[in-house]
């Protein structure tokens, strides 16, 4: 019977540490691709926290993966996330009212005549994960960071430091 708790402790701790380790992974990776807004950028995706409802569909603490669409993929009617140098670049989502194209220099126009430069340009497909970005936004705070990844590594420094100290006495005694 111990044996079968034991056995059963091993493999929960296991799982545990597997889902801990790579939540923190997850993490880390997502502070090292931060952009100049607090954006992850990886490769032709943006992970955007919503902060505040921006529709009907997208509400304050979803977790939205944006896709950056070429900007030949875009036409009249999509709505597309775009930043907005005119308010500290806060990620915006509107309706695009016309398509311009220079030289295969995509501009977008959306609501009444505001220009959306393809620099600014987000994306359009989008993946919505209700909820999660209320629980990315926490461990990517820099209290959220503390307790993840310095706690924990803190802990494991004073475990090693103990465990050098018992030995060392271990050795004087023995001598």
């Amino acid at each position: 019977m111990k044996s079968t708790v034991k056995s059963i402790f091993k493999v929960l701790l296991t799982v545990f540490l597997v889902i801990y380790l790579g939540v923190e992974v997850f993490v880390t990776v997502c502070l090292l691709n931060f952009n100049d807004q607090r954006i992850t950028e990886l490769g032709s995706k943006s992970l955007i926290i919503v902060d505040e409802d921006l529709s009907k569909d997208y509400k304050k603490g979803d977790l939205l993966v944006v896709k950056k669409n070429k900007g030949n993929e875009i036409d009249n009617g999509d709505y597309i996330f775009f930043y907005n140098p005119a308010d500290n670049f806060v990620v915006n989502y509107a309706e695009v009212t016309n398509v311009l194209n220079a030289n295969n220099e995509y501009t977008y126009v959306v609501g009444n005549d505001y220009n959306v430069y393809y620099d600014y340009f987000i994306g359009k497909d989008v993946k919505k994960y209700s909820g999660v970005g209320k629980i990315l936004s926490v461990l990517e705070s820099k209290y959220g960071f503390l307790a993840l990844i310095i706690f924990p590594t803190m802990v494991a420094i004073i475990f090693e430091i103990y465990a050098i100290i018992i030995e060392v006495i271990e050795l004087k005694k023995e001598a």
